[in-house]
């Protein structure tokens, strides 16, 4: 009951019940426009013509090929609803005035990271130097195994703060981490340290009090929500962040999959054990992350911060290549999912991947189906228990695809939620990106890329002990034997870009 209580007061519930009784108010009205003899002819010939410029844009757009068939399919079947659809989902609902200042943010980053002479002629890094990241050396990393393992050494780092703590999470929720956290915070706050915050408005939506943002204020801490949810109809609440940045006086920094929430970290159960991980670099790669939280406090605040004010020098001995970079949905450039599949293309021998989802779209497929037919062994671990049953059904069906090509389909006997992607042995990826188009196209996230380091060898083992406590799925173990279960994993695999 306390529970249906929480929900049924909470900013998710109000704001959907708002935006639900305004879609039902607009279906009422273009349903009686419809049958109107008069009016609906007109109406009905006015939206065939606007569907027919519609598929028109879509089938000569560059967008991925998914999402054209994910479009198509209900404005071809339905024109007046699925055009009516599209006219509301496909909006940006990011002003080109804001637009033109988070071009203008990411300029300011280019320049302060300015790009280095690639000595390790490595593609992926020429790559990502002329999208306005770089490597680093002089800088360290620590692969952290659990959530719990997460909070035990944040919490230490957090105490040593001198100058400033800068954080970003997708969730935040209320109970035993948020108040191990929040303590440490409001602690640090009194004692001068500057603490920013922000956090996913949908994101944490039902798990924090409306006046949260209030309350920290009065300790001394700022806080902001990214991307406020509104009470009108706005599918440009698609556009989340689904980041996970610390920044500790630009000498350590944490990234992963971890959020704050006590399933994190296993104080609470929601879907079986809760498999993580997260890394913690200390040195001079730090600044690209202090960057990235910079850029998007600066887009969503009317604050006008000198980034050099955060830049304290510091580096430590150490010859790991590190390379901290990030997504936005506003450049639309795909960073992460250009590097995942150049790696993917360059691998030799293996490749591990673990992802709470599947949901590729054909080049992602492409790519692992050449790879496992090229001699490389693939081997991918998702979850046994599903934590969102229809986008499960859809990574079920990828999985049973990947898996007639020889690919390796592991499900963890729990929920895994460690993004974890590595290459050979010797690189890999870590950091806030699932395998899934909200992910991959839609979502603000943050990874690393490593080289010439030993937590490439733990993130490999991690995932080899995660294997040893997942069941092998075969392809008959995967097919569903039920008709009914194949027609929907169809069904919804049509509309996975939009799920």
């Amino acid at each position: 009951m306390r529970k249906i209580l929480k929900f049924l007061t909470s900013k998710m519930f109000s704001i959907g019940l708002i935006v639900l009784i305004q879609l039902v108010f607009l279906g009422f009205i273009l349903h009686n426009l419809v049958n109107d003899d008069l009016i609906g002819i007109y109406l009905n010939v006015f939206l065939n013509i606007v569907a027919f410029f519609i598929v028109l844009k879509i089938t000569t757009s560059d967008i991925n090929p998914e999402y054209k068939i994910a479009w198509l399919i209900p404005i071809l079947v339905t024109p007046i609803f699925g055009t009516f659809f599209y006219i509301l989902y496909y909006r940006n609902n990011i002003k080109p005035k804001y637009k033109n200042k988070f071009h203008s943010i990411i300029s300011d980053r280019k320049d302060l990271l300015m790009e280095v002479p690639n000595k390790l002629q490595f593609k992926e890094i020429n790559y990502l130097n002329k999208n306005g990241w770089r490597y680093y050396r002089n800088t360290t990393s620590m692969f952290l195994a659990s959530g719990e393992e997460k909070l035990e050494q944040l919490l230490k780092d957090l105490k040593e703060a001198k100058e400033f703590i800068l954080m970003e999470y997708f969730i935040i929720s209320k109970g035993y981490m948020f108040e191990q956290i929040m303590n440490v915070l409001i602690e640090k706050a009194k004692e001068g340290v500057k603490v920013k915050l922000i956090y996913d408005d949908l994101g944490s939506a039902d798990r924090l009090p409306l006046n949260f943002k209030k309350t920290l204020k009065k300790y001394g801490i700022i806080a902001y929500a990214f991307n406020p949810m509104s009470f009108h109809i706005n599918f440009g609440n698609n556009y989340r962040s689904h980041r996970k940045i610390v920044v500790i006086d630009n000498k350590v920094g944490f990234t992963g999959g971890v959020n704050i929430g006590d399933e994190y970290i296993n104080k609470v159960t929601r879907f079986g054990h809760w498999q993580d991980s997260a890394i913690r670099i200390e040195g001079r790669a730090v600044w690209s992350l202090t960057l990235t939280f910079l850029e998007n406090w600066n887009f969503i605040t009317k604050e006008n911060i000198n980034y050099l004010d955060y830049k304290i020098d510091y580096s430590v001995e150490s010859e790991e290549v590190i390379a901290p970079f990030a997504d936005n949905p506003i450049e639309n450039k795909q960073i992460t999912k250009s590097m995942l599949l150049y790696l993917i293309g360059e691998a030799k021998h293996e490749i591990l991947i673990t992802s709470p989802y599947l949901i590729l779209d054909s080049e992602f497929l492409l790519s692992l189906k050449m790879a496992a037919k090229s001699g490389v062994k693939v081997k991918i671990v998702i979850p046994k228990v599903p934590d969102k049953k229809i986008v499960y059904l859809v990574t079920e069906s990828y999985a049973l695809e990947l898996a007639k090509y020889g690919i390796e389909i592991y499900k963890y006997d729990g929920f895994i939620h460690a993004k974890l992607y590595v290459f050979d042995n010797n690189k890999a990826i870590i950091g806030t990106t699932n395998l899934d188009f909200r992910s991959l196209y839609l979502h603000f996230e943050n990874n690393i890329y490593l080289f010439n380091s030993k937590t490439v060898t733990d993130i490999k083992d991690y995932i080899n002990n995660s294997i040893l406590n997942s069941s092998f799925e075969s392809v008959e173990s995967l097919r569903k034997d039920s008709h009914s279960v194949r027609f929907l994993q169809a069904v919804f695999r049509g509309f996975s870009p939009i799920l």
